[in-house]
């Protein structure tokens, strides 16, 4: 197992974040750190907008940083899961 970092855009909605953590308590998959912001400056962003068609707006969003120790396999699996998610954006591995 090594140890990964996801980062999640997610729309800063009620509940989101409780989505997100609650996929991994289910599955057993164990958060070693967590880190949230609101994103201010979208910029950095644009590729989501081209990527979904979409145009993001100030505090519209948030950026997510997991920790987490995973296999390759259960990283796709998490990867796949996150996504499926209705408030979830995108989701990737830090590389």
């Amino acid at each position: 197992m090594i140890q990964r970092q996801l980062s999640i855009i997610l729309e800063n909605k009620p509940g989101a974040l409780v989505r997100v953590v609650g996929l991994f308590h289910q599955r057993g998959y164990n958060i070693e750190s967590l880190h949230v912001d609101p994103v201010e400056d979208l910029k950095e962003y644009k590729f989501v907008e081209d990527k979904l068609n979409i145009k993001l707006k100030e505090g519209e969003v948030s950026h997510l940083i997991i920790a987490t120790t995973v296999t390759d396999n259960l990283l796709r699996q998490i990867l796949r899961q996150i996504n499926k998610l209705i408030d979830v954006l995108i989701a990737e591995e830090v590389k």
